[in-house]
């Protein structure tokens, strides 16, 4: 009810005469995703209006963290991890919608705002030749295309009339935790129009987040009862050992 109470107050508003002049309004159903044991993925339903002509493109970029990808080489028929390259504050997640005809790519003049995953900009800790760390690009894409991190091509926009329009925005169940930021673009003849920012904060909770709060806050003392435990563990596996197994 609360979402529906949102998304017609948001109707109306885009609707009005005084709906604050912005050639592109926008909301989400929610700006929060909570992630416990029993999490198998979310979606988030995006609205919008715009009062302008030209192509809306939306983008949802996920946290960032560093990723190694590692080359597999063959000797003898063994495989085994051969060079590496290691991508520092990559993207943890990247998905894009636009309403550009039959897939066209987004125009080179926008390349710096990294719409279009050709255009994703990786800073990459490597001494490698470029094109030996366009391999590894390649490779990172797919790695993160294959974990749903990814999407491996845009996604259209549905419009509900000429003004109104909506998309889903699907995340996986092995989603990264952090805050994702939706962008969305009104794009005409290469120039933008218009342009919103909305956060999405993913956070885990239930027991697992009491122990990774207890870890981060008394490092210490969880080191401590973390060997404590294997300590405990390993004793009494050898008393079993010694009382079942050698009798």
């Amino acid at each position: 009810m609360k979402f529906l109470l949102s998304f017609f107050t948001f109707l109306l508003l885009s609707l009005s005469e005084n709906s604050f002049g912005a050639p592109l309004i926008s909301g989400i159903s929610s700006n929060e995703i909570k992630v416990n044991t029993e999490f198998e993925g979310a979606q988030i339903l995006l609205f919008g209006a715009k009062s302008d002509a030209g192509n809306v493109v939306i983008t949802i970029r996920g946290p960032k963290k560093d990723f190694i990808v590692n080359k597999k080489e063959n000797i003898l028929g063994v495989w085994y991890n051969g060079e590496r390259v290691k991508f520092k504050q990559a993207l943890g997640f990247y998905s894009l919608f636009s309403t550009f005809n039959h897939g066209q790519l987004i125009e080179e003049s926008l390349s710096e705002y990294e719409l279009g995953k050709n255009n994703i900009k990786f800073n990459v800790s490597s001494k490698l030749s470029p094109n030996k760390i366009n391999e590894f690009r390649l490779k990172m894409v797919e790695l993160m295309e294959e974990k749903k991190y990814y999407e491996s091509q845009p996604k259209n926009i549905n419009f509900l009339d000429e003004t109104l329009f909506k998309i889903m925005i699907d995340f996986p169940a092995n989603i990264l935790l952090g805050t994702y930021i939706v962008e969305i673009y009104l794009v005409n003849n290469g120039t933008i129009l218009s342009y919103q920012s909305i956060p999405i904060f993913v956070e885990q909770v239930g027991i697992n987040s009491e122990i990774t709060n207890f870890s981060r806050n008394h490092s210490f003392i969880y080191g401590l009862i973390a060997v404590l435990l294997a300590i405990l563990v390993a004793l009494i596996t050898n008393y079993f050992f010694i009382k079942f197994v050698k009798k």
